[in-house]
């Protein structure tokens, strides 16, 4: 029984060849494709227009997920900046120098001429400008810090200079013994204390504070601003004056938000 069968199945695949084999000879092989072709086209559209909608409806559903995803993260970071923010004015605020004058928050923006590893920040390029109040000749901290003076102004934006530039001078006292001299800024970062009497006493590690030059348009550093405190000293026995490198207790690579004073209060 099971020969038989294969024996048929035999002759119909053998008539089947034979079949195809005349049909090409006679050249009608391509008629029959293309019917072939006609009867099943509808079938292939239909299966491309289902398939194309399905692509559709995944690529629509993974730009959604995207935007989400890119609003969630702009979210995130606005979230960060506020709390940063925040911070920012909740510890100048609690810090009780400078007192008695009035403070603008200004976020940095730029530092021309800073490469990360190469250089230093020598200007600061602030947030605010004219339309703000700001005015060249004042000062910015941060907390109880000298930051530096603005020297440029524009509608929407200021630059200050750091007290570490080379263009930064301006009279100190030491904190201990209020032995007054000037803190000159020597670029790349460093600071200088020069023209403070042979006589006087220097020691190390002690802080250096702002004298104060304000006028009376509120411009210049109040007193009692911290400037950074005695690394080494520099007493040659035959100058009239000694030195001391300098080193300011912020990291001006990293500050980010400062304080403009626009006047007293």
């Amino acid at each position: 029984m099971q020969k038989r069968s294969f024996f048929y199945i035999f002759l119909l695949f053998l008539f089947l060849s034979i079949f195809l084999l005349v049909l090409s000879g006679l050249g009608l092989t391509s008629r029959i494709s293309s019917a072939v072709s006609t009867v099943f086209s509808p079938l292939q559209a239909i299966s491309y227009s289902v398939l194309s909608s399905t692509k559709f409806l995944n690529n629509s559903q993974v730009e959604k997920l995207t935007r989400q995803n890119q609003d969630f993260q702009q979210k995130l970071v606005d979230q960060q900046k506020l709390i940063a923010d925040n911070k920012a004015l909740r510890d100048q605020f609690q810090t009780q120098n400078p007192n008695n004058l009035s403070l603008l928050p200004a976020k940095v923006i730029g530092a021309a001429g800073f490469i990360p590893g190469v250089s230093s920040p020598e200007t600061f390029t602030l947030d605010q400008g004219k339309i703000n109040g700001v005015k060249v000749g004042e000062g910015v901290v941060y907390k109880d810090i000298a930051v530096g003076k603005i020297d440029q102004v524009s509608d929407s934006v200021s630059q200050v200079v750091l007290i570490t530039n080379s263009a930064s001078s301006f009279t100190v006292k030491t904190m201990n013994s209020s032995n007054l001299g000037v803190v000159k800024g020597q670029g790349g970062g460093t600071l200088i204390l020069d023209n403070v009497l042979l006589s006087e006493n220097l020691t190390t590690d002690e802080l250096i504070l702002t004298k104060g030059d304000m006028n009376v348009n509120g411009t210049g550093f109040p007193p009692d601003l911290v400037v950074g405190k005695i690394k080494s000293i520099n007493k040659n026995p035959s100058a009239l004056f000694q030195k001391a490198e300098l080193q300011s207790p912020l990291n001006f690579e990293t500050v980010s938000d400062v304080f403009i004073i626009t006047g007293f209060k």
